[in-house]
C-alpha cells in the first residue's frame, strides 16, 4: 500500500539545559509525526508531502529523517498562515498525483484539526475515517472479516468507546496522535533522510489558479451592499462644503423637495403629534 502523509511545520520553543527559553522554531508538528509513524507501521510506501516556504520543506525533511521513502514540496511563499480548504484542496491534488491508496492526516495540527480529513477526503472523492487508533485487521480489536478492498481500522468514538470499521480503499484517515509514539529514527535512517532529494514542485503545477494570496485568505464571498435609500441616496456627494454634502446625505434640501430628516421645535406631546400625523399620511402607522 502506497500512503500520502501530510506534514505540516509548528512552532516549537525549545528551552535548553540551563533552563533559558530559546525562539520558537518552526518543525514537524506532532501530530503529523504521528501520522508519519502510522504510515510507516502500516504501508510499504510512504510519501511526505509539505504545503509552503522553508518551513514546509523542512517539515518534509524531518518526515523522511523518520524513514519516509520519498518527500514532495509543493513550494510557494505564503503570507502568513494558510486557509485550511486552500490546504486540504492542494494535499487532496498532490495525493491523486501520486496515484497514492490512501492519505493519512494527523489531527489536532496547529494549521487544522480534525476537518482537513474531511475536506481532503471531499476533494478526492474518497471515503474517510477520523480519530483512528489502530490500522490493519491483525491488530484491531475484533475478529470480523474484511473484503479484500477493504482498510480495517478502529477509531475513537468518545472516551471509553471505540468502533472497528471496514473501510474501502483509497481512503483518507485521520490519524488520532493517541496512535502511537514516534520512535527515534535509525542513524543510518536519519543519516539516508537528509540525504534524500526532495521534489520540488510548483503551487501553480499541482493547483491551476491558485496562488500566494489565494492560499492565504481561502474562499471569499463578495456581497454588493446598496445604501439606504433615505439616507444615502445613492452616490454619496461629491461638491459642496461638508456640511452641505451632509446634508444632501441625510436627505435635506434635496432636488426633490423631500426631507429625509426633520428637526421639530415643540414641546413633546405636539412633537409626537406631528410624528403620528406622518406616519399615517405616508401609509407607516
Amino acid at each position: 500500500m502506497k500512503v500520502a502523509v501530510g506534514v505540516r511545520p509548528s512552532p516549537h520553543r525549545l528551552i535548553d539545559d540551563g533552563g533559558t527559553a530559546r525562539p520558537y522554531r518552526q518543525q514537524l508538528s506532532v501530530a503529523d509525526r504521528v501520522a508519519v509513524e502510522a504510515a510507516l507501521d502500516t504501508a510499504e510506501t510512504v510519501v511526505a508531502v509539505g504545503i509552503g516556504g522553508r518551513p514546509a520543506n523542512d517539515a518534509v525533511r524531518t518526515a523522511l529523517t523518520m524513514g519516509a521513502d520519498r518527500g514532495v514540496h509543493v513550494s510557494f511563499d505564503p503570507i502568513e498562515g494558510i486557509a485550511g480548504e486552500k490546504y486540504a484542496r492542494v494535499l487532496a491534488r498532490a495525493t491523486a498525483v501520486e496515484d497514492a491508496d490512501a492519505l493519512y492526516v494527523g489531527e489536532r495540527a496547529p494549521l487544522m484539526g480534525v476537518e482537513a480529513a474531511g475536506l481532503a477526503a471531499a476533494r478526492l472523492e474518497w471515503p474517510s475515517a477520523t480519530r483512528v487508533t489502530t490500522i490493519g485487521a491483525d491488530d484491531v480489536a475484533a475478529d470480523d472479516e474484511f473484503a479484500a478492498n477493504e482498510l480495517a481500522v478502529q477509531r475513537k468514538l468518545e472516551i471509553g468507546r471505540q468502533e472497528v470499521l471496514g473501510i474501502s480503499l483509497p481512503a483518507v484517515l485521520g490519524i488520532d496522535s493517541s496512535f502511537a509514539n514516534p520512535r527515534r529514527a535509525s542513524l543510518e535512517t536519519a543519516v539516508a533522510g537528509r540525504r534524500a532529494e526532495i521534489e520540488s514542485i510548483p503551487l501553480e503545477d499541482v493547483a491551476p489558479g491558485e496562488n500566494r494570496f489565494s492560499m492565504n485568505v481561502g474562499n471569499v464571498t463578495i456581497e454588493r451592499v446598496a445604501p439606504h435609500e433615505r439616507w444615502g441616496r445613492g452616490e454619496p456627494p461629491r461638491g459642496g462644503t461638508v456640511e452641505e454634502r451632509i446634508y444632501r446625505m441625510l436627505g435635506r434640501d434635496s432636488d426633490e423637495g423631500r426631507s429625509g430628516g426633520e428637526v421639530i421645535n415643540a414641546p413633546p406631546d405636539e412633537a409626537a403629534e406631528r410624528v403620528v400625523e406622518y406616519l399615517r399620511e405616508h401609509d407607516l402607522l
